[in-house]
């Protein structure tokens, strides 16, 4: 058994003050749940700050992604047609004669006896950065085997056709029926080089 015994006199004894222990506790964890939840409730307001900004973000992107698409096909678009108009102007600064001169002297080297199915004559682009070729093609029919031969001859002989494509090969040539005769006739040159 414990007795207390108390010798100061009620007037001996000191005033411990409006704030005791029991006060003291409750109000640390009162700041501290308000300190809680400030920190909390900031986190909330960035969070809805930065859906909000990533939303409009978003709007912003479809808004303008087909214009961004376009804007790069017509950049593609103009540096091919750049790179054409360079070829072209290469052309004409390279003394190659022009197209219609090309065509009417290869209408004076084709004999009677051969009929064109196709004739091509330009820059052959491959899409690659090799540099172009200018090609002569001739493609047909023709009446006697050796025809073929000897137009392939004349038209390397001729400077201007030469000049343009360099020599004339014998692609390919066969029989159709009889004397009657297939052929392809070709001659290519790159734009550097110069005919020999």
């Amino acid at each position: 058994m414990n007795l207390r015994i108390d010798f100061l006199k009620k007037s001996e004894r000191r005033y411990q003050g409006i704030v005791s222990t029991k006060v003291m506790v409750l109000s640390s964890i009162g700041v501290l749940l308000g300190t809680s939840l400030i920190v909390v409730s900031m986190a909330m307001i960035t969070k809805a700050s930065q859906a909000a900004s990533y939303r409009r973000t978003n709007q912003e992107w479809e808004r303008l992604s087909p214009l961004a698409a376009a804007a790069r096909q017509n950049e593609a678009a103009m540096n091919k047609n750049q790179k054409t108009l360079d070829r072209i102007h290469a052309w004409g600064k390279g003394g190659s004669a022009p197209t219609y001169a090309i065509l009417r002297e290869v209408q004076q080297e084709i004999p009677d006896q051969m009929e064109l199915r196709n004739l091509q004559a330009g820059i052959l682009e491959d899409g690659a950065d090799e540099p172009p070729v200018y090609i002569l093609r001739l493609s047909g029919r023709i009446f006697g085997e050796m025809v073929a031969v000897d137009t392939k001859r004349k038209l390397t002989e001729n400077e201007v056709i030469h000049d343009f494509c360099g020599n004339i090969r014998l692609v390919s040539s066969g029989r159709e029926s009889g004397d009657i005769w297939t052929f392809v006739l070709e001659g290519r040159r790159a734009q550097e080089e110069t005919p020999q």
